[in-house]
């Protein structure tokens, strides 16, 4: 008995540990984007940094008790991928062609880059999402928590984009409406970032509703 609680016990505090740090690093890249919208403009890329630092640490863990994935290697990569892929958005859209003189031909090139950049995103998240619930990992129901930011993301933008739209400019509901697209990134990240510290902090055994999905 002595070995199996000194095992779980080992477990919590790697639990802990990656939780904890992970959800302050999702709290600094937040935190970070906001303060690159006003004078400190520079901090943009570490905001991408940060975010991609709270992934990996995640995904890997102080410890594989620690793993949101249980370290499962579809999953694992499927996420290491979407959390690094705001480092590579000016890759991608550098591949649009510059001052080729054909306005319609460089709308197309951008539409393209951007629905095979965002595409990707997708693809990944869905499989991220899906292997994060699988893994049984974080409890229950906040294992679904990636999916409802997923959801949350499109929804917020979709949103705000048609209240920005419909307003006249300078408008209240104009200004909520850009405020709301431009935001709703940031808040789902801010969500997950308080919800790893949370659990983090609470962390404890599974129970049978707990278990990983085979």
């Amino acid at each position: 008995m002595s070995d199996n609680a000194g095992i779980e016990q080992r477990h919590f505090l790697e639990r802990r540990l990656t939780w904890v740090a992970g959800g302050v690093l999702m709290l600094l890249s937040v935190a970070a984007g906001f303060a690159a919208r006003g004078t400190w403009g520079g901090l943009s890329p570490v905001k991408d940094w940060l975010f991609a630092a709270a992934g990996i640490l995640l995904v890997v863990g102080v410890g594989r008790a620690g793993s949101i994935t249980s370290r499962r290697l579809l999953g694992s990569v499927s996420t290491i991928l979407l959390v690094v892929a705001p480092l590579t958005q000016g890759y991608w859209f550098s591949l649009i062609p510059a001052d080729t003189g054909d306005l319609n031909a460089e709308e197309d090139a951008w539409v393209l880059v951007a629905a095979a950049y965002f595409g990707v995103l997708l693809v990944l998240a869905i499989v991220s999402v899906i292997a994060i619930v699988r893994a049984g990992v974080i409890p229950s129901p906040w294992r679904w928590a990636p999916v409802w930011v997923m959801i949350w993301i499109p929804m917020t933008n979709a949103i705000g984009l048609a209240l920005f739209s419909a307003a006249p400019l300078g408008t209240p509901v104009a200004s909520f409406g850009a405020t709301l697209s431009l935001s709703g990134a940031a808040m789902g990240v801010a969500f997950l970032g308080t919800l790893a510290i949370a659990l983090g902090i609470r962390s404890a055994p599974l129970t049978a509703s707990d278990e990983p999905v085979r």
